[in-house]
């Protein structure tokens, strides 16, 4: 595989990754640690009534959980893959088009999840 081919279809995994694994700290509720920018430390535990920053742990976790995803793809592609693969044009298209759709979905789910959860769709009348 071309080495601009292998780029493309990691750099796909890593984005699809990322995305999947953020959703998955919303989805499974995810214990991660949380900032809490008054008092310039980090917890575990979710304190009521002081400020905290869940945002940096569920990036840390979906960053590293995809990072992970692609060394894994990139290990199989090494170990298995043919160094006289070209990455036909249509999978590239289909690859990328799977990708921007996972990318969509989650994001849209990321919406949804902090509208609902501030209370937004209430706010709104729905």
């Amino acid at each position: 595989m071309k080495k601009s081919d292998l780029t493309y279809v990691l750099a796909s995994v890593f984005c699809a990754a990322v995305a999947i694994f953020y959703c998955c700290t919303m989805w499974f509720s995810v214990k991660l640690p949380r900032y809490y920018p008054l008092e310039h430390t980090w917890k575990w535990v979710k304190e009521k009534g002081v400020p905290s920053q869940g945002w940096y742990g569920m990036q840390t976790f979906a960053f590293l959980a995809g990072g992970a995803v692609t060394l894994a793809v990139y290990v199989l592609l090494k170990r298995y893959g043919s160094t006289e693969t070209v990455l036909n044009p249509r999978t590239a298209k289909l690859l990328g088009a799977g990708v921007t759709g996972v990318v969509v979905v989650c994001m849209g789910y990321m919406l949804y999840h902090e509208f609902h959860k501030w209370g937004v769709f209430g706010a709104m009348g729905f």
